[in-house]
């Protein structure tokens, strides 16, 4: 009876606001009259209530470091001998091919997708020196042919250096994904560090027709996994400095702000307890504030 009574009472004050500032419609009051185009999955709505904030889940202060990214279509590489004076010659840009190769030259392609620039690394030391010490005997074997092996010249009796190194310079993945009530909705390169907060910042912030209570984080999980859909308290993080629930960011996450409707604004603005939009969400008193 008490839930039907609020419900009315909030029904008359919307029907009262429009009279009381002198306006037709809801709308003119900056109030979203529909449900706008951005709205929960039902059960993206269940996870985000029934999953809280999980523990052991990096923050803004408690960040940790990314995992080794894995090499994939697009990406370039570069390549280069460790000393000047090498006889290793490769191009140096390298852009990773649609299946998963790069081409070495006179050492043939490599299968590179899903390795680590160290694991590449490693791949094309092995190949470059086997086939440069073969090189090299094969060289000093001719020599000693032709002179009977009576001398073999001192740059000939030294192994050379066959080390390359290898690095990432560009990378096609590393992304996140900010979408729904936002003014620039879209996908960010992910440098490392950036969290909820700095992915709102750089989608252009929220939009007026945003529901800041219901934003959620979701984190793509292998097959069979899970799934990851944690709760984002917008306003404690921006205005208590609360960083439960600033994630730091993952390749792959995907932030979603939905639409307000017209009855969930109406909710927030009266705030009764048994409607809270965020069970989670940590409550401030007076005296914390």
């Amino acid at each position: 009876m008490k839930r039907h009574l609020q419900d009315l009472a909030a029904v008359f004050l919307l029907a009262c606001l429009p009279l009381q500032s002198g306006c037709r419609t809801a709308a003119s009051l900056g109030l979203p009259v529909s449900a706008g185009g951005h709205q929960l999955l039902s059960y993206a709505s269940e996870m985000r209530q029934s999953t809280g904030h999980p523990p052991n889940v990096p923050t803004e202060l408690a960040k940790a470091p990314l995992p080794s990214h894995r090499v994939e279509a697009g990406d370039v590489l570069v390549i280069e001998p460790n000393d000047f004076n090498s006889p290793v010659r490769l191009s140096a840009d390298q852009t990773v091919q649609q299946d998963g190769t790069i081409e070495l030259g006179s050492y043939g392609r490599m299968q590179v997708a899903g390795l680590s620039a160290e694991q590449i690394q490693e791949q094309v030391q092995s190949v470059v020196s086997q086939k440069e010490s073969i090189k090299h005997q094969q060289k000093m074997a001719l020599v000693a042919h032709r002179t009977g092996g009576m001398s073999v010249p001192d740059e000939l009796t030294e192994t050379p250096d066959y080390g390359v190194t290898v690095r990432l310079v560009n990378k096609e993945s590393g992304l996140f994904y900010v979408m729904g009530e936002v003014n620039a909705p879209g996908s960010y390169p992910l440098v490392g560090n950036e969290t909820v907060l700095d992915a709102i910042i750089a989608a252009g912030g929220l939009s007026d027709r945003c529901n800041d209570h219901k934003i959620i984080l979701t984190r793509p999980q292998a097959d069979g996994q899970p799934r990851a859909i944690m709760p984002i308290c917008y306003q404690q993080i921006l205005q208590l400095g609360d960083v439960s629930t600033n994630y730091q960011l993952m390749p792959g996450d995907r932030i979603y702000v939905p639409s307000m409707t017209l009855w969930e604004d109406i909710k927030q603005s009266v705030a009764w307890d048994n409607e809270k939009s965020c069970p989670h969400c940590r409550e401030y008193s007076s005296r914390s504030q």
